[in-house]
């Protein structure tokens, strides 16, 4: 639990923090990858 609370936190803070262009060019991509796929699966149900 102590390992996913710290993930977490560092997940949020680097998420957050000014990002070189590539960094925000992945996250863009992974973000709407997410979405994508949220977006298939709702249409299913």
């Amino acid at each position: 639990m102590y390992t996913l609370i710290i993930l977490a936190i560092g997940v949020f803070i680097g998420w957050n923090l000014p990002q070189p262009v590539w960094a925000r060019d992945f996250q863009n991509w992974a973000v709407q990858s997410v979405r994508t796929v949220v977006a298939k699966i709702s249409q299913r149900t």
